[in-house]
C-alpha cells in the first residue's frame, strides 16, 4: 500500500475515534506507529513527543507533523497533518450545523456526561506508560 495513503488513513482513523484532544491521541499514535508498524523507534517517538509538547500549537497536529516529516519529509508531514485535522474539522462542522436541534435533549446530555470519564482515562494513559 502507498505509504501516503496508509499514513493518511491511520491518522484519520485516530482522529475520528479519539475524543479528548491531542493527549488522548498519544497512546493510539504510539501503538500504531511504534508498536504495530514500527515506522519509528520508541526512543525517537519519545523525542518527537517532547518536541511536540514544547512547540506552540496543538499537540496532535505537532506530533503528526513531526512523524510525517520523519517518514517522508514535507509531503509526509502534510499528509499526516491533514489526516489528523480533517476528521475533527468535519465532525465539529456537522455538530455546529445541527447542535441547536438537539442541545436540550436529555439523552445527548447523558452521552456527554458518559464521555467525560473516558476522556480523562485517555489523557491519563500516557502518564502511566
Amino acid at each position: 500500500m502507498n505509504i501516503y495513503l496508509e499514513a493518511f488513513g491511520l491518522f484519520s482513523k485516530i482522529g475520528v475515534f479519539t475524543i479528548g484532544g491531542g493527549y488522548a491521541m498519544v497512546p493510539l499514535i504510539e501503538e500504531e506507529i511504534v508498536e504495530k508498524r514500527k515506522w519509528i523507534a520508541k526512543d525517537d517517538f519519545i523525542d518527537l513527543l517532547a518536541i511536540s509538547q514544547s512547540t506552540p500549537g496543538i499537540l496532535a497536529v505537532n506530533i503528526s507533523i513531526f512523524i510525517g516529516y520523519k517518514l517522508r519529509g514535507i509531503r509526509g508531514s502534510i499528509v499526516t497533518t491533514l489526516g489528523t485535522i480533517l476528521p475533527s474539522f468535519l465532525i465539529i462542522l456537522a455538530i455546529a450545523m445541527f447542535f441547536h436541534n438537539f442541545k436540550d435533549n436529555p439523552i445527548v446530555e447523558r452521552i456527554f456526561k458518559g464521555i467525560r470519564p473516558a476522556v480523562v482515562a485517555l489523557i491519563a494513559a500516557p502518564t502511566f506508560s
